[in-house]
């Protein structure tokens, strides 16, 4: 029998009787604080929110004594000598999942800011030296700045320590105004990341289908190039929409991406009018177009909320199954 353990209100780890939970969650593949692994050094302590759990005696953890979530000491468990007696839920702080990163608060350099189109500027910040942070392709970063925080794509692979953001400043976005006369002004700038679960790190074994409107285009770029890092065999597929043709930017990357990999197309779709080689429409209504074999291959949808549930309901009834499709936006704007 195992204990069923709930950790930060997200996540359930089951632990073999006798096993502190430190020792089981590390075997499970998640990233628990931790140092000296003997109730010493108390990285590992967290609260007891429900259950009970055995404290085995030495070091700071006192004799070895039951601890039940309703006592005062629920607030100071230490996982690496804590051992479960019942099903137990625990918070604790600065853990990772099984295949998450960390997330990092840091203090980037704004170093580059240039100009894509007539509403889009492509900004580039730099991470602090001698910190090593990690990203997935796809991911996205949020900006803390005095008037709120606000998450952009980052649109390169990762590896280095620059960042690339596409930040669009319509006439209609009062926001984007304010972020980017912070952007002009500031030296640097406070980011967290990573943020996001949708992203591409190992290559699947499938077709890939991007579909994306505006500044939506900023992860996949991010993915597509890391399809290339990869050597990807399979077809890959972008689909990206924009309202008039001055919208779309950095027009030169899909042909280079059509060298660089096996099987690789794209079509861009414009709402607003035609165009002479743009597709007119929807932007998933000309992925819908081109779609033989529904099931094959993965979909990625980066754009606004309203967009992407309504790529995905018409992926859907296409025959598209729901596991298949995948965006940001089904995690932090749910239906």
């Amino acid at each position: 029998m195992s204990y069923r353990i709930r950790i930060n209100h997200r996540h359930v780890l089951k632990c073999p009787p006798d096993v502190p939970i430190l020792t089981a969650a590390r075997d499970a593949g998640f990233g628990f604080p931790h140092a000296c692994r003997n109730g010493v050094c108390l990285r590992c302590q967290g609260r007891l929110l429900a259950g009970t759990v055995r404290h085995a005696g030495g070091g700071r953890a006192g004799p070895d004594t039951l601890i039940h979530a309703d006592e005062a000491r629920a607030d100071r468990v230490l996982y690496c000598v804590a051992i479960p007696i019942s099903d137990c839920e625990i918070d604790v702080p600065d853990i990772t999942a099984p295949g998450e990163l960390p997330v990092h608060r840091v203090q980037c350099q704004i170093i580059e800011r240039e100009p894509l189109n007539h509403d889009v500027t492509r900004v580039w910040l730099r991470l602090p030296a001698g910190k090593q942070i990690h990203w997935f392709a796809g991911q996205y970063l949020t900006l803390e700045l005095t008037h709120g925080d606000y998450p952009f794509s980052i649109a390169n692979t990762p590896g280095g320590r620059d960042l690339e953001l596409h930040v669009r400043h319509g006439e209609e976005n009062s926001a984007a105004h304010l972020i980017m006369a912070d952007l002009d002004r500031l030296a640097t700038v406070t980011v967290s990341l990573p943020g996001g679960r949708r992203f591409v790190d190992r290559a699947p074994q499938r077709p890939l289908w991007f579909i994306c409107g505006s500044t939506g285009f900023a992860p996949v770029k991010a993915m597509i190039e890391r399809l290339i890092e990869l050597d990807y065999p399979y077809p890959v597929r972008l689909f990206w929409g924009a309202r008039e043709e001055q919208d779309l930017y950095l027009p030169a990357l899909p042909d280079q991406w059509r060298r660089a990999l096996r099987d690789f197309h794209a079509v861009t779709a414009l709402s607003d009018m035609s165009r002479p080689g743009h597709a007119q429409g929807l932007v998933h209504e000309a992925a819908l177009e081109a779609l033989a074999e529904p099931t094959d291959p993965l979909f990625y949808v980066g754009g606004s909320p309203s967009m992407a549930w309504a790529v995905f309901d018409d992926l859907i009834a296409e025959g598209v199954p729901a596991k298949n499709i995948h965006s940001d936006v089904f995690d932090y704007a749910p239906r």
